[in-house]
């Protein structure tokens, strides 16, 4: 037994206790105020028997559970570490033989329970005052006890155990449908047919009506079921139709409220001890654009969608050497994470792990709820200057470039070294200044379109520029480079085909460095440049007009666009998505098939 006579941390323990919640806070964690308090062995054995609660109404249930606790701890097969009750306050207690680093330890994993229990969506209905509750839960139960006996209420609560949960789990998240709300249409009855109205009070007089309607109405009744509809709350039938004494009807009432509270940690046992994840490059639909899941949790306060609306994210976790189960969809849609990673049903409601899924399963989709960036991508690139020291020279002898070069190649790395011996020379050499753009706008963005499509950029040439039969892309193409960067185009046709080059190895750095384009013969490797990724919808939607100018074209079988490249297959269906444009990855080529009455990118 603890031999203190409070049950409040001691001083060292209040010091450690200060410093774990200064980090737990410093990392983001947002908690309701938590109250430890250290227990001995028999003292938390007791508590867990009673659920966590101090006070609960009396049963034998709660003695089984202690002993089966106590006779675990003793022959050292169970050791209680911590408890912690969804409460505001919190409350969670320590066991008093553990040392400081295990309680240390247990402190932080309290901490993220409790930011846990705060914020998770299964726990937004629970009663945060439960632990009050619960205490006038037994003061009910005694007093059924002191007036109708101690073995009709002991064999009632047996019996209300054993269906304790049969409840509706998420009633408390949805709205389902209520027949009773839908009031029956009355019985018509009209009898024989009568020609003369005179005659018709004879021939369909209302004793008669009414016999033939009351007939009807029992036949109906006799057709209907009861209930009529499944019900999943099995307590809450029984609680409004099962003929019951009251003071069976309050147990009965005071059990499935305590179900109902302790039904959220059932249902987030895995994710409340530890997430279930997909791969770090996994795209995920963001406040930021569309990132993977490793910029999630790099980034600070960010959104992401969860397929119906934004969520902030809370809290982080990443799991090294975790085996992985990769799923694809039959429109191309796929997903990699781990064996315990969840997937949506078309139900909306079930949620099946991914090592459970089979081959012709079906799961929901959903695109990132209208969640896009809000700021355009900032440009921040600059040329690169290129300064060179070279040695004495007669300054009345011009040089060129080249002999720049080679007299500075000649000088050793010492003397290079020595700025008072030696002239220190700025040189550009034959690139020219051209003109950044500040932020990838809508211009950048179908600049790059048409790039990504049509385009090249060669290292070997020094030269970029696009390839197209259709002359008004072409000048289209011509203008923005102009617009954008002052660069003047070489515009040339070859066999019907347009060829616009552009000589400039600082904007062909720009777009490799910046932008993340490829160069030379890499059609498989071409992606959505990031800067796109992680732009507004206007400007994501100026991108993909651009694309699918070039690579893109509709028939009788829809709109398709072609493409060598699987990564830009993925990342194109994944903004068409966004838009609210379900398309489907064909094998071949991998054709991108939107549905053309899904509507299109504005």
């Amino acid at each position: 037994m603890n031999e203190n006579k409070t049950t409040a941390l001691p001083p060292h323990l209040l010091d450690l206790r200060r410093e774990v919640e200064g980090y737990a806070k410093g990392f983001g964690l947002d908690f309701y105020e938590t109250i430890f308090e250290v227990l001995g062995y028999d003292e938390i054995n007791m508590v867990a028997a009673y659920g966590g609660f101090p006070n609960r109404y009396p049963h034998w249930r709660f003695g089984m559970d202690y002993e089966q606790l106590s006779k675990g701890y003793e022959y050292g097969l169970s050791k209680i570490y911590e408890m912690v009750i969804n409460n505001d306050p919190s409350y969670a207690y320590l066991l008093e033989s553990n040392m400081d680093v295990d309680q240390k330890l247990v402190m932080a994993h309290v901490f993220g329970h409790v930011d846990f229990f705060k914020h998770n969506f299964s726990f937004r209905h629970t009663n945060r005052k439960m632990m009050d509750e619960m205490a006038n839960h037994a003061t009910r139960v005694r007093r059924i006890v002191d007036k109708v006996g101690l073995e009709l209420v002991e064999t009632f609560i047996d019996r209300s155990l054993s269906l304790e949960n049969l409840i509706d789990q998420h009633s408390q998240h949805i709205k389902r449908r209520n027949d009773k709300d839908e009031e029956e249409q009355p019985i018509e009855v009209h009898g024989f047919k009568a020609d003369r109205e005179y005659m018709r009070q004879f021939i369909n007089p209302k004793e008669f009506l009414d016999e033939q309607r009351k007939k009807l109405e029992d036949e109906r009744a006799a057709k209907k079921k009861f209930p009529e509809r499944p019900e999943r709350d099995v307590l809450l039938f029984l609680l409004e139709n099962a003929p019951m004494e009251r003071w069976e009807a309050d147990i009965l009432s005071l059990m499935r409220e305590e179900a109902y509270y302790f039904a959220p940690q059932g249902q987030t046992k895995i994710i409340n001890e530890g997430w279930a994840c997909i791969i770090r490059n996994s795209p995920v639909f963001s406040s930021l654009g569309i990132v993977t899941i490793e910029d999630i949790v790099a980034a600070d306060k960010v959104k992401v969608s969860d397929g119906r609306s934004a969520r902030s994210v809370y809290d982080r976790n990443v799991i090294c050497n975790q085996s992985t189960i990769t799923v694809r969809s039959r429109r191309g849609l796929k997903i990699t994470g781990s064996r315990n990673h969840r997937l949506l049903l078309p139900d909306g409601e079930t949620w099946r792990r991914l090592d459970e899924l089979a081959v012709g399963d079906h799961v929901a989709i959903s695109g990132g709820a209208g969640l896009w960036a809000k700021d355009e991508v900032g440009i921040a690139w600059l040329p690169d200057e290129r300064i060179r020291w070279i040695g004495d020279f007669d300054p009345a002898v011009e040089l060129t470039g080249a002999t720049y070069r080679n007299a500075a190649l000649a000088l050793e790395p010492q003397v290079w070294a020595k700025g008072s011996a030696h002239t220190r020379k700025l040189l550009y050499g034959r690139r020219k200044t051209i003109r950044i753009p500040e932020r990838v706008d809508t211009r950048v963005a179908q600049f790059c379109g048409y790039l990504v499509g049509d385009g090249h950029i060669s290292r070997v040439k020094r030269e970029l520029g696009l390839t197209s039969g259709d002359e008004p892309q072409a000048q289209a193409f011509s203008e923005l480079a102009y617009e954008l960067f002052g660069l003047l185009t070489r515009a040339t046709l070859v066999e019907n085909r347009w060829r616009v080059i552009i000589h400039s190895e600082t904007l062909s750095d720009l777009l490799v460095e910046e932008l993340g384009f490829t160069t030379g013969p890499s059609a498989r490797e071409k992606q959505v440049p990031k800067a796109i990724l992680r732009s507004p919808k206007h400007v994501v939607a100026a991108f993909l007009r651009a694309y699918f100018d070039c690579d893109g074209y509709a028939g009788k079988a829809g709109v398709i666009l072609s493409t060598s490249s699987e990564v830009m297959s993925e990342q194109v269906q994944l903004l068409l998505l966004n838009f609210g444009i379900l398309s489907r990855g064909l094998p071949a080529r991998n054709r991108l098939r939107p549905r053309p009455q899904a509507g299109r990118a504005q």
